[in-house]
């Protein structure tokens, strides 16, 4: 649902309440105490008060959006500025579009990747599945003659310290900005043996996929996850040749693919789960320059959600429906 449809179906906060109400109790609100229907006329504040139990309640009560001061229309508006992002947007962004501080619309987007994971969580995987990992983190600052593997002496322009002097001698300083002076250290290492963050993916051939942010890659989590989320008996997986999937015969079909000599063999290949993991390099670079490891899972999250339904448009409702479910469901873990 785009904010254009939100808009002329959902004119009033109450409408908007209305929908968020039917979502979670279906015709016929109840106390989000007590559960009892004896509840009195709606009042201004669009609450209800509980004849039962005394208490005055509201649709948001006990769920994911418990004490919320945020309108739940202006909370439709985010979750269809979210869902329409393919790839994520800022914060910033976020702010911009709901006319809101930037610290509201920070929690705001982190409370709906919470509901984002409370959907991944159900996933299953079957037939051919593919298997891989990437590494989260900047990429290794070359030299200032191109290469990452020698530093190069420091560097002396005659020519351009001349036009530098003759600036200065007129009241023009140039001075080095703060931040990263671009230094590298020697013999670079990427992927694998690497300080970076790695995730863990699977993905179904032209179906689902699952991604988790784990500290380590050992034989032991990839055979945990792969039991975990693919019906081991009816699949095949496909892998590169990394030793740490040396021993998934013995729970799974398995087949390795040696990207040394080729990336793809009569239909044998990773290009599935790569392709996943081009998105979220995009998302990462292009829309929030880095992230923390503190709150990668929930990036990874977001990512995981948007494939998984990218051939139905049911992200909206999904979390609208997530978002009433209890609170006690906000911080599931999503890493290993």
């Amino acid at each position: 649902m785009n904010i254009v449809e939100i808009s002329e179906k959902f004119p009033t906060e109450l409408d908007a309440v209305k929908y968020f109400e039917q979502k979670r109790w279906g015709d016929t609100p109840i106390c989000a105490y007590c559960e009892s229907p004896n509840l009195s006329k709606r009042g201004k504040d669009l609450r209800f008060k509980c004849y039962s139990c005394g208490k005055s309640t509201f649709v948001t009560v006990d769920t994911a959006l418990h004490s919320t001061n945020m309108g739940l229309k202006k909370w439709m508006f985010a979750f269809s500025i979210v869902c329409d992002a393919k790839k994520g947007l800022s914060a910033l962004q976020l702010q911009r579009n709901l006319n809101v501080s930037y610290p509201t619309a920070l929690n705001m987007y982190h409370k709906m990747r919470n509901l984002m994971i409370i959907e991944n969580d159900t996933i299953e995987l079957e037939g051919i599945v593919e298997m891989d990992e990437m590494y989260v983190g900047g990429k290794p600052r070359k030299f200032n003659n191109g290469e990452t593997n020698k530093p190069l002496v420091k560097t002396s322009i005659p020519e351009l310290d001349e036009r530098i002097d003759e600036l200065k001698e007129v009241g023009i300083k140039f001075k080095r900005g703060k931040g990263n002076p671009a230094k590298s250290a020697e013999n670079p290492k990427r992927g694998r043996g690497t300080s970076k963050i790695p995730v863990i993916g699977i993905v179904e051939r032209n179906g689902d996929v699952v991604a988790q942010v784990s500290k380590q890659v050992t034989s032991k989590q990839l055979k945990e996850m792969v039991q975990k989320y693919v019906d081991v008996d009816d699949s095949v997986l496909i892998s590169d040749e990394y030793k740490g999937y040396s021993r998934m015969d013995e729970i799974i079909e398995h087949v390795k693919i040696d990207h040394q000599r080729l990336y793809s063999y009569k239909g044998v290949n990773t290009n599935s789960i790569e392709s996943f993991w081009a998105i979220i390099r995009r998302q990462i670079i292009g829309q929030h320059h880095q992230v923390s490891l503190k709150h990668l899972p929930k990036y990874v999250a977001e990512a995981v959600f948007k494939y998984n339904n990218r051939k139905v448009d049911d992200m909206f409702e999904t979390l609208v429906i997530n978002a009433m479910k209890s609170h006690k469901m906000d911080n599931i873990p999503n890493s290993l």
